[in-house]
């Protein structure tokens, strides 16, 4: 199937560089490159999505390592000794 597209210049010129040190032509470049896109796994989630797993008060790992790794010590020890 034959398939017109408009590319901005610049874009247009890359890609045709690129396909040349591929020692391809532009338009196997483009076939590949679709092809890599389409078969690609699906995303697993947006950012916002993963972000809005994470509830609390957020922390700054410099600013409160020792506190949380002192805790996580503790809750340790405390698990260990019974």
């Amino acid at each position: 199937m034959r398939t017109v597209i408009t590319l901005p210049d610049q874009v247009h010129a890359r890609a045709k560089q690129r396909a040349a040190e591929l020692g391809i032509s532009f338009a196997e470049f483009t076939r590949r490159l679709l092809e890599k896109e389409l078969d690609a796994p699906e995303p697993q989630g947006d950012l916002e999505s993963i972000c809005g797993m994470v509830q609390g008060t957020p922390f700054d790992m410099v600013r409160d390592g020792h506190s949380i790794i002192g805790t996580a010590v503790a809750a340790e020890l405390a698990e260990r000794s019974g």
